[in-house]
């Protein structure tokens, strides 16, 4: 099983993914605010547009995570990287997540956060062999990424209630 943080940090990465590939709104910094509330980011800046248009881009690069294979999942995280300089440090905030390894600088900002946890995520998702989590939606209409945190690994929709129950109910009408 992959450690907690890891999960977070894919879940994380595909909810961008998802939001920066719908027709709506995107990636506005409501989304982004109600994202770090959620995950119990500690980033304590204000956001900004200009941090929201790097989230974006870093939403549209990390798309090509999902279904990609073990060489081509480290090159993308080695490249994601390339031009990050910082020194992992262990922190037990008093909020009360416990321990856990920031993988950025204190100067960098939440897109550049974004993108080392994220890296470091999917280099943890290689060593540990579960880089088959990382899955595209299997309805036909849909483009949604997800995170399959099943034991069998037998996840195939983003969400059973919705895309699963449509291909199952056009399956069935189908066959009538």
């Amino acid at each position: 099983m992959l450690p907690a943080e890891v999960t977070r940090d894919l879940f994380v990465v595909a909810e961008l993914v998802n939001a920066a590939h719908s027709g709506g709104d995107g990636i506005d910094l409501r989304l982004i605010d109600d994202i770090r509330r959620r995950y119990g980011m500690t980033y304590r800046r204000p956001v900004t547009a200009h941090d929201r248009d790097q989230i974006a881009a870093l939403a549209l690069r990390f798309r090509s995570i999902f279904g990609a294979s073990v060489d081509e999942l480290a090159r993308i995280a080695n490249a994601e990287l390339a031009d990050l300089s910082f020194s992992p440090r262990i922190f037990n905030h008093e909020e009360g997540y416990g321990w856990h390894i920031h993988f950025f600088g204190d100067d960098f900002d939440l897109a550049e956060r974004l993108r080392s946890t994220s890296a470091m995520s999917v280099m943890s998702l290689i060593i540990h062999g579960e880089t088959q989590r990382l899955k595209c939606c299997s309805a036909e209409d849909c483009h949604n990424v997800f995170i399959d945190t099943t034991k069998n690994l037998s996840k195939i929709y983003c969400d059973p209630k919705t895309c699963g129950n449509r291909t199952h109910v056009a399956a069935f009408r189908a066959r009538a």
